[in-house]
């Protein structure tokens, strides 16, 4: 089966979140957040406002949107989701819509500086790019920061297509998201292999999809039971060459 294309996933792939930002756990899900930091930015935008109000709020309303996900896995985008908190929070809609804009960007633009491309990656995608067209597929709710991250790193200028699920109204692990990847980059799914760390949604996303996959598994998880096992494990890119020779 030739390979003509590479699909990867952004956050904790390519990118990865640097140590100091920490772990929260919503709905059973881990994810790194870099909420405790908007303390001050709160303060500054609604000074009446309550840090520990809005932060029940914002977890609250993360907690709807990821149990109304399936089956269509709609993104929500992060403005929206700033601004439903406030309206939790009993704010005028006028007020909720501008601050949780304000709020999401100070957010995003604070998230984005805890990114770092680790050592080594950029020489590996420049080496890839030589025999595989390229495609980044990402869940992320405020794709101008996403893209933002992948000019910082000249990781742009090596991609095909870049599908970022606020743009497009979809998240992983939705197979829509992959195949509309597929269909930028003009090659078939059997022609690719999706890489991905997430076995919720780059393994089941992508097996879905109709891809390969090949999942990074940096830390040696253990495959879920009722994930689909990948077609190659990596600890990190710099084996992804041997795996696709």
């Amino acid at each position: 089966m030739v390979t003509r294309a590479i699909l990867f996933d952004l956050f904790g792939t390519l990118v990865h979140f640097k140590v100091q930002v920490p772990v929260v756990s919503i709905v059973g899900t881990y994810r790194r957040s870099t909420m405790p930091w908007l303390s001050e930015a709160l303060s500054r935008e609604l000074p009446d406002a309550r840090f520990e109000e809005f932060l029940d709020a914002i977890t609250a309303v993360t907690a709807e949107i990821i149990r109304g996900r399936p089956p269509l896995y709609a993104e929500v985008p992060s403005r929206a989701r700033f601004e439903r908190a406030l309206t939790r929070m009993g704010l005028d809609a006028t007020i909720a819509a501008a601050s949780g804009e304000r709020l999401s960007l100070k957010h995003m633009e604070h998230l984005a500086s805890a990114v770092e491309l680790p050592a080594g990656y950029g020489d590996v995608l420049r080496d890839l790019k030589r025999r595989f067209r390229f495609g980044v597929v990402s869940n992320f709710d405020h794709a101008a920061t996403a893209r933002g991250i992948l000019d910082r790193f000249e990781i742009t200028p090596l991609l095909d297509a870049a599908v970022i699920s606020e743009e497009v109204g979809r998240r992983k692990p939705h197979p829509d998201i992959f195949l509309g990847a597929l269909e930028r980059i003009g090659v078939e799914r059997t022609e690719a292999v999706f890489v991905g760390d997430s076995p919720a949604d780059d393994l089941v996303g992508a097996k879905d999809a109709g891809l390969r996959v090949i999942w990074v598994n940096a830390d040696d998880r253990l495959l879920p039971a009722d994930v689909p096992a990948p077609d190659a494990v990596v600890r990190t890119l710099a084996e992804l060459s041997d795996v696709l020779s």
